[in-house]
């Protein structure tokens, strides 16, 4: 059976009221009455409610986090930074794993504003209406994918996907390959989108042919990465470089050749983004472009706290990328 604050205040014969002004640190009273207060909350085994606490000041200590794969090792490390940096401002985080479902993102964001949550920091599956048919102004910060909003102005962080994509191909055609195939997910993300828009404007810039055999649409996972290349082996017609949109179609295109007993880089190259592995996992790390995940992570928690305060005041930004030497990629010339 819960301990309540009546059964403290029985426990020390003070009021109800006055058990909960030391309990909240409110008002004043004695030391001497705070010290029984304590000692009988610590005997009696009593845990303060933070629910009713948080439904009586109309405020809430947590945040949502909706995130669309726990597997990949780049959403691990930005949940476990945005919970760090919540942690350090006091607050709590209710976690979520969509699993690129669209149906899954609406029901967690339904559930999320039944709990009444600060705030919601989100990866969208899809440019989905979720947020569009939104009557409400709710406190959304959206990381690497954008929402379909026409009418609304929303926070954003991430990096620059087209720009990025432009740069990784053509850091590898300046290495002497120009047979590239693409491995994407679905055109409704927006980072998916816009790495293909770049890489599609790079290989018109250096005047290599466009076709849509260059592209193959995975789902961003690695079981996608793996069979598509079994099928290019199958069909002899892996190219002289694969560029993986992400880190697990990366992967899985890895163990694909690997299994075939096909050399990286000496036999086909392969890059991707985000292929640096910091859990140490993968017996390799590949090369490519490295989002800077800590970052991102901080910016989000930032702006959501920042919405807190100043309610419908949203933030845009496009952070910094790198570019990681990884062991998958060597010059042809």
């Amino acid at each position: 059976m819960r301990v309540t604050l009546k059964d403290v205040a029985e426990e020390v014969g003070l009021s109800v009221s006055s058990v909960s002004r030391v309990i909240n640190n409110t008002g004043r009273i004695s030391d001497e009455k705070r010290k029984a207060v304590f000692e009988a909350a610590k005997r009696l085994n009593y845990t303060p409610n933070a629910n009713a606490r948080e439904l009586k000041k109309q405020t809430s200590s947590t945040i949502g986090v909706i995130i669309p794969d726990i597997t990949n090792s780049f959403f691990v490390r930005m949940l476990k930074s945005i919970d760090l940096r919540l942690w350090e401002q006091g607050y709590n985080i209710i976690f979520c794993d969509t699993d690129e479902s669209v149906e899954r993102e609406l029901e967690y964001y339904q559930l999320l504003k039944e709990k009444n949550v600060a705030g919601i920091i989100v990866s969208p599956a899809s440019r989905s209406m979720i947020y569009e048919n939104e009557t409400q102004n709710i406190n959304c910060v959206f990381v690497d994918n954008e929402p379909y909003m026409t009418e609304k102005p929303y926070s954003f962080v991430s990096i620059n996907n087209c720009e990025a994509s432009m740069e990784l191909t053509q850091r590898v055609i300046d290495q002497g390959y120009r047979d590239i195939i693409m491995i994407i997910g679905s055109l409704d993300e927006t980072s998916s989108n816009q790495r293909l828009i770049g890489f599609q404007n790079c290989l018109r810039a250096n005047n290599i042919e466009w076709t849509h055999d260059r592209v193959y649409f995975g789902d961003c996972h690695y079981k996608s990465g793996f069979e598509i290349v079994e099928d290019l082996i199958a069909r002899n017609r892996l190219p002289e470089c694969i560029y993986a949109h992400n880190n697990m179609e990366a992967y899985g295109a890895y163990a694909a050749l690997r299994k075939h007993k096909i050399r990286i880089p000496e036999d086909i190259a392969l890059v991707c983004f985000d292929g640096k592995d910091p859990t140490f996992m993968q017996d390799t790390n590949i090369t490519g472009i490295i989002q800077p995940v800590e970052e991102i992570a901080e910016a989000a928690v930032e702006m959501v706290l920042n919405n807190m305060k100043t309610p419908g005041k949203h933030n845009r930004r496009l952070l910094p990328y790198g570019f990681y030497e990884g062991h998958t990629l060597k010059s042809r010339t």
